[in-house]
């Protein structure tokens, strides 16, 4: 766990008047972070394999303790169903968000355009995974998860959480994508922009794609070790780190959006303005 003072020390926490630093006491090492609208909290998962409810104040509702390095979880909001990535084994966990129930299991195959070991074996593997609701798609939305290293790629993913009743099944890649900002530590979907947000929890940056994956910026983070993300409505964010607590982040604008495009001056004719003198 981090200090506070320590936070304050690299000018994280209190020292920053848009972020707030919450101590989830014996939560440890949070990872991935989602936000779900409909219970108004957020789930939160650990790298020694727990989960957790928190309120949108800071404070530790529930936590229950499944097993694995759990690195990312993501929500389909239409079932409220969560989805947790078990990294090492790179399993998709469907869970329950009131009792924390372990409903089916994904094996990640990690062959891609022939490649058997693509997703490398050993590797450091699976690290964010976002999911985004689509109606055409038969399955509800489609799945993106990240790559930390081994490759560092954003892949898209076919899980099949509606064409399947299977307890075991297998989640295969679609399409993958270099990111060029290794080691990649999450990645949300960011409808405001159509696009995705990567953070990367050693540059303590998140860095910003199209919908496509292709790289636009990147936005620094108010965090210690930022692994995950979360959006809030009002324009604000929780951060979880890997270094202990969350972080609540509000800036003034949105930081992901695109700068506004800087006014273009005019040179003046040589008869000056407009009805005016030369």
């Amino acid at each position: 766990m981090v200090a506070v003072p320590l936070l304050a020390e690299f000018g994280f926490g209190e020292s920053e008047k848009d972020s707030v630093y919450w101590d989830i006491s014996g939560f440890q090492e949070p990872s991935g972070i989602v936000y779900d609208a409909s219970r108004k909290t957020l789930f939160v998962i650990g790298d020694e394999g727990d989960i957790g409810e928190v309120s949108t104040d800071g404070k530790l509702l529930r936590s229950s303790h499944l097993g694995g390095d759990f690195e990312g979880v993501t929500q389909d909001p239409s079932s409220g169903l969560l989805y947790v990535v078990r990294e090492g084994h790179e399993l998709i966990y469907e869970v329950t968000p009131d009792d924390f129930h372990i409903i089916r299991r994904f094996s990640i195959d990690r062959t891609f355009q022939g490649d058997p070991n693509y997703l490398q074996r050993g590797g450091d593997g699976i690290e964010g995974i976002t999911f985004v609701p689509d109606p055409t798609n038969k399955e509800g939305g489609r799945f993106f998860a990240v790559n930390q290293y081994d490759p560092p790629v954003l892949v898209e993913l076919a899980v099949p959480i509606r064409s399947s009743n299977e307890k075991f099944a297998t989640a295969t890649i679609v399409s993958s994508r270099p990111v060029e900002a290794a080691p990649l530590s999450d990645v949300v979907w960011d409808a405001a922009i159509n696009g995705f947000v990567v953070p990367s929890a050693l540059w303590r940056k998140a860095y910003v794609t199209d919908a496509a994956g292709q790289y636009l910026r990147s936005v620094r983070l108010p965090a210690l070790m930022p692994e995950g993300i979360a959006f809030l409505p009002e324009g604000k964010f929780v951060i979880a780190q890997d270094s202990g607590g969350l972080v609540l982040w509000t800036p003034p604008a949105d930081p992901f959006a695109a700068p506004a495009a800087a006014p273009q001056l005019t040179a003046p004719s040589a008869s000056g303005p407009a009805g005016g003198k030369p």
